[in-house]
């Protein structure tokens, strides 16, 4: 049996580094861009959230891609 993957959607997140805890350990906060196509290069994604970043009283720690796969028995 032969299993594909399919990709039905995806998300693009921006992990914000919004400030430091007591014990000075940083604190993020994730902001989540949804329905993006799943067809979407990671160049274009990672170009879209940087110029977001650049727009953000805090900054970005990182940009990461969230797809969601079917995996399907055929």
């Amino acid at each position: 049996m032969a299993v594909n993957g399919v990709k039905v959607s995806s998300n693009l997140i921006l992990r914000v580094r919004t400030g430091v805890d007591s014990n000075g350990n940083a604190v993020f906060d994730n902001t989540t861009l949804r329905r993006i196509k799943t067809s979407a290069q990671d160049q274009d994604l990672f170009e879209i959230a940087s110029g977001i970043g650049a727009l953000l009283k805090n900054p970005v720690d990182a940009i990461l891609r969230q797809d969601v796969i079917e995996l399907i028995n055929q």
